[in-house]
């Protein structure tokens, strides 16, 4: 169910033409919760809509009730501005105010934007639930860096290493890459699959218990 999520995903996002087999009777209203939970409706209807085309449908009033979705939601080819915000540990707050203040000569800058997205997902990732809708605009927002990293890529490395976030960047890569299908070439560093998966089962709702705290401490 899952992998024909993400594929629906993919779809969406024109990284694959069709989903890999029909999604069963049953399985269109767990595909629509999935969409609707992860703040990515809107988005995942245009991979149903592309579905169409293969003969492959939901329920009539299914697809009613997404598409009306669809087009009240504002994930769908839109980037939401993720302003500074602070960090809950105090050490890495510091630091990352003395970034912004070292690249305010960048203005708003589509790499700063970037840092500070990474920021929001690692917050959220940590201290509460991180829905893919942040995944997908960090998906986004590489694309549209397209590798142009400001001043360079060395630089915006070194700013996640002062905040402890290199590794759980690599870990967002890996997300970015299953989920999404970001070629590497967008990405600022190697993708982790080993960080990646924990974080996978993390957002997916699978990592329970033990596994559930232990982000906290990882990260």
């Amino acid at each position: 169910m899952q992998k024909l999520f993400f594929e629906l995903i993919r779809v969406a996002l024109g990284r694959l033409d069709c989903v890999d087999r029909a999604p069963l009777t049953e399985e269109w209203p767990e595909l629509y919760r999935l969409a609707k939970h992860h703040g990515i409706a809107g988005t995942c209807y245009q991979g149903v809509e592309k579905l169409f085309e293969y003969g492959l449908r939901g329920p009539q009033d299914l697809m009613l009730d997404w598409m009306e979705e669809s087009e009240e939601a504002f994930d769908a080819d839109v980037i939401e501005l993720y302003t500074p915000i602070p960090m809950k540990n105090p050490l890495r707050n510091r630091r990352w105010k003395q970034i912004q203040h070292d690249n305010v000569d960048l203005g708003p800058s589509a790499t700063m934007h970037l840092l500070s997205l990474l920021v929001h997902i690692h917050e959220q990732f940590v201290y509460d639930r991180l829905p893919l809708l942040l995944m997908l605009d960090a998906y986004r927002l590489l694309r549209q860096i397209d590798g142009h990293f400001e001043p360079d890529v060395a630089d915006f490395n070194r700013n996640l290493r002062k905040l402890d976030m290199l590794h759980f960047t690599q870990g967002v890569m890996w997300v970015l890459e299953e989920v999404m299908g970001l070629e590497r070439r967008y990405m600022p560093c190697e993708p982790s699959e080993k960080k990646g998966r924990f974080m996978l089962s993390v957002i997916m709702g699978e990592a329970k218990g033990i596994r559930q705290m232990l982000k906290k401490y990882l990260y």
